[in-house]
């Protein structure tokens, strides 16, 4: 309906939205997306003396990154199952 009513500045205004909700979701402080690796470099660098460097160990961080994974996964079959059987329209 987007591309009916408004033309190519509705479907390029729809693009950029989608783009911009891309970027903002990619920096969450998870593991799994840039946010977290940023966290992690941070942490480091917070953690780190003069003398010693401190490195974390991101293999802790697995089960977190499994968890976030499957929660992400099991959010979307919910919303294309609820899509299928209750469509809003």
């Amino acid at each position: 309906e987007i591309g009916r009513e408004e033309g190519w500045k509705g479907v390029l205004t729809l693009l950029a939205a989608v783009n911009v909700f891309v970027g903002v979701f990619n920096m969450l402080p998870l593991l799994p997306f840039d946010g977290g690796h940023a966290a992690v470099a941070v942490y480091e660098r917070l953690r780190s003396t003069r003398t010693r460097r401190y490195q974390a160990d991101v293999s802790k961080l697995a089960p977190v990154t499994t968890a976030v994974v499957a929660l992400l996964v099991m959010l979307l079959v919910a919303g294309l199952y609820l899509d299928i059987t209750q469509p809003l329209f």
